[in-house]
């Protein structure tokens, strides 16, 4: 029933957000030239936060993250994060799941107003009963541009564990400077 639930929960996610998409695309730039060149996705700092919802193979629940990092260029970006996952249960045992680590993100502009990207990195995470680990991870997502120094990213990423791997949906707003 899980299974199917989260099926019917992801499929609903990508309709909305192909409908958002299209409506991102279908609004009128600025007639200043590329709008892609003029907001976040070039050089500089940025910062950010957003809610998602997570998953193991026994738990979910909603997640939060917060984001800081450095645009290198319209292709890469550095950024650093904190998040608070889902409850994992261990041998009985269940405990919140915080992490912070470091990400390389590698974009591509799909269009003047949205990019997509991979992502992958460190995370370090308190594991239930054992204290502190670090392990990798990986996702994907599309940022959308709202304005100059505003997007609002969707993403997915998966989050290995020692006693199980977390995934996690999530929506963040996210400011440039």
């Amino acid at each position: 029933m899980k299974t199917a639930l989260r099926t019917i929960c992801a499929a609903g996610v990508a309709l909305g957000l192909a409908g958002f998409a299209s409506a991102a695309s279908a609004q009128e730039t600025e007639t200043r030239g590329n709008i892609y060149n003029q907001t976040h996705f070039q050089p500089g700092l940025y910062v950010g936060g957003g809610l998602g919802w997570g998953w193991s193979d026994d738990d979910d629940d909603w997640t939060w993250k917060g984001i800081a990092g450095w645009r290198l260029n319209q292709y890469l970006a550095v950024q650093g994060f904190y998040a608070d996952l889902t409850d994992i249960t261990v041998a009985g045992v269940s405990s919140d799941v915080d992490t912070f680590g470091a990400e390389l993100l590698a974009s591509f502009p799909v269009s003047d107003t949205m990019a997509i990207y991979g992502k992958g990195g460190l995370h370090n995470y308190d594991e239930v009963g054992s204290g502190r680990d670090t392990s990798w991870l990986a996702g994907a997502g599309v940022d959308f541009a709202l304005s100059d120094n505003m997007s609002l990213r969707t993403e997915w990423t998966h989050y290995d564990l020692d006693s199980d791997d977390v995934d996690e949906a999530s929506v963040q707003i996210v400011f440039g400077f």
